[in-house]
């Protein structure tokens, strides 16, 4: 296949990727994601029809219906009956709602398995509406209002005015500049009630700065490394805990203990774990971690 052709091929995807399921686009719009004029792109919208694709053309806007005869061909393909369908969307209502990654699965089972959707499940997906709401207030960047955000930290619910510019945590967290604070921080989407897209655009980009998020899902600016000693029952309960956190630990030579070595962005994660493990556990670094720990004691004695 030649370059051209390979190019060509991946445009139609993104056009595909664009207007399947709820998402409608003008022809302009699909002219401009495949690089062409508007009427190529009445082309390509006709020979999508032809390819096993039901394109829909209402509002103004062309989009692809769920049920076309390519999506059910690949349904069919990975072979979920009714029976198994209903089982794996039961256990997704069991798990937590709150993670748009589990809304966003809910909404594609309800869409194309046509799955009743209880009424006291429709909070499911809140999270998933948001997080769409942000992804397009990212791409589009403009600011946005997180109504009624729930914060841990100032025990405050309140409406933000931010400008979101990237997604943390697997899409759970949204990472936005607060004019009001003139800080970067982190927003978990779970504590949003809804977002408002204003048609407002960035104007502190200068200031967005890129946040580094640690194995705990803490997100900062800032890294601390920390160096701590753990015994054999800390280290099997960090690898049961944290099966990813492997990768930072190596073997002492008594051969009973094990380093862990790694940079974080919060203390309060693996303070959490340390404190659950006091005689377990030796910090080695950092002087922050230490004073932190120390603060946490302080006060837990004084209760």
């Amino acid at each position: 296949m030649s370059n051209d052709s390979t190019k060509s091929f991946f445009h139609w995807l993104d056009v595909i990727k664009a207007i399947a399921g709820d998402e409608s686009l003008p022809a302009t719009a699909v002219a401009e994601i495949l690089g062409t004029s508007t009427r190529n792109a009445y082309y390509v919208l006709k020979a999508l029809g032809e390819y096993g694709f039901i394109v829909n053309h209402q509002y103004g806007g062309y989009n692809i219906d769920a049920d076309s005869p390519f999506f059910q061909n690949i349904r069919e393909a990975v072979n979920f009956n009714a029976d198994q369908v209903n089982y794996l969307y039961r256990l997704l209502l069991r798990q937590n709602t709150e993670d748009p990654m589990v809304g966003g699965i809910l909404a594609k089972f309800q869409r194309y398995y046509h799955l009743y959707l209880r009424p006291k499940d429709k909070k499911s997906f809140e999270p998933y509406k948001n997080f769409q709401l942000l992804k397009r207030a990212i791409e589009q960047h403009k600011s946005v209002i997180l109504h009624d955000y729930a914060s841990s930290n100032s025990l405050s619910v309140k409406d933000r005015y931010v400008e979101p510019f990237m997604f943390l945590g697997d899409g759970a967290d949204i990472r936005a500049y607060e004019p009001s604070s003139e800080k970067n921080k982190t927003y978990k989407i779970s504590r949003i009630k809804t977002v408002e897209v204003l048609n407002k655009p960035w104007i502190y980009a200068d200031k967005h700065k890129d946040a580094f998020t640690d194995m705990f899902l803490y997100s900062g600016e800032v890294r601390h490394h920390i160096r701590l000693l753990f015994d054999v029952s800390a280290y099997n309960f960090m690898k049961e805990e944290y099966p990813h956190a492997e990768k930072y630990l190596y073997q002492y030579d008594d051969q009973t203990h094990w380093f862990f070595d790694t940079d974080i962005a919060n203390y309060e994660g693996i303070g959490r774990f340390i404190l659950g493990l006091y005689d377990h556990i030796e910090v080695l670094e950092d002087a922050g971690l230490k004073a932190y720990l120390k603060e946490k004691i302080r006060r837990m004695r004084t209760y």
